[in-house]
This record gives structure tokens, sequence and C-alpha cells, in this order.
């Protein structure tokens, strides 16, 4: 396993305070010199870790190594699973064709070890639960990978395990979607709304879990 430099960690944790700024206000809240601070992004650059351009932005890499710091984090102080609120709502359709799918199906199953029902249950997340849920988009999650059946190439998928009542099941985020930020999808062995009465508008809280 490749170690993380730990000054690389305190630089990104340092720069994701600043996104958005430009390199003298950024500096400024750091309490660099400009010059300072402009020979650690030509380094960090260079390295993959922040964008080219005006404002200061990570770039995928740098935020997947902070996610990895961060589910380390969590992990020390015992945070083994998050609570989310919301209310289901009507999906597009897609999660159905999308769980019906061999290659995502196949990869569910091996992964977190049950058969999809061809479905997602969608969740409108009340806006304190939107701020945790960009724990989920920090975190790495489970991968589900992406795949190609010859005429179409399908982007991989992060999932978490989750419980819905007493329902065991996961949350997946696709690579590309498009739900809004505050809209989770749920899969389960089940047709969810069936099994649990559930309608458009009902309350419902998931734990997510994020080991």
């Amino acid at each position: 396993m490749k170690c993380i430099d730990r000054r690389l960690i305190g630089d990104l944790i340092a720069l994701s305070t600043v996104e958005g700024l430009s390199v003298t206000d950024a500096a400024e809240k750091l309490c660099l010199t400009r010059q300072g601070l402009y020979k650690l992004l030509r380094h960090l650059k260079k390295e993959g870790y922040v964008a080219e351009g005006p404002a200061i932005r990570l770039t995928q890499k740098g935020k997947d190594t902070l996610g990895i710091v961060l589910k380390d984090l969590l992990r020390y102080f015992n945070i083994l699973s998050i609570r989310l609120s919301g209310r289901v709502v009507s999906g597009l359709g897609e999660g159905a064709f999308y769980m019906s799918l061999e290659g995502y199906r196949r990869a569910i199953e091996q992964k977190l070890g049950f058969t999809p029902y061809p479905g997602t249950l969608n969740i409108k997340l009340d806006p304190p639960s939107v701020v945790y849920k960009r724990y989920l988009d920090s975190l790495p999650g489970i991968l589900i990978p992406g795949f190609s059946n010859g005429l179409r190439t399908y982007g991989a998928v992060k999932a978490f395990r989750a419980k819905l009542r007493d329902i065991e099941g996961a949350i997946v985020m696709p690579e590309r979607t498009h739900h809004p930020a505050d809209v989770i999808e749920v899969i389960a062995p089940f047709k969810l709304r069936e099994i649990l009465g559930l309608r458009d508008g009902d309350r419902v809280e998931i734990e997510i879990y994020l080991e």
C-alpha cells in the first residue's frame, strides 16, 4: 500500500479551506506569502492534486486523497454510520433500467451480497441531511465498476451499505446522474415501496454505514 505524505495531507486540508479564492486572497487567509503559495501550487499541480486556473481548486485526485483521510478520522472517532432523513419522491424511471443490467446486477451481488430489485427508491433529503451527505461524496465507498456491453459504456457507481427500517440494502451514487444533489437512491433485494407501504411524501430515515 502506498503511504500518503503527511505534509501533503496538511497542504490539501489547508487548500480545501480556500477553494474558489484567488492566490492573493488565499495566501492572506493562510498566512503565507504569494510567492510561497505559488511555489506550493506549482508542485501540487505537477503532481495532479490541484487544477489549473485563476482560482484554487482541488482535482478529483486531491479530493480522493482527503476522502481517505476523512475515512480514517471517522473511524478514529468511532463514527461508523450516519442517519439521513427525507421524503419519498418519484424517480425518473432510470433505476429500473440500470438495476436490470447484468453488469451492475452481478457486481452488486459480488460487492454487496444481494441481488437488487430492478428499481430504486428515491429520497429527497431534508436540508440538514444534505450537509451530511457531503461525507458520502468525499468517502471512497464501495466501488461498483463500470462496464461496456459492446454498444454502450456504463459508468462506475459508488455504494454504501444502508438500512431502511428493518430492510438491509444500500444507497448508490452513480458517476453520472440526472438527480439533484439532495436526492439519494436506495436499492434492496425487494421493492421497498411495496414491502414498506411507502408513497410519495412519506417521511423516512435511513442509516448509512460508512465502512
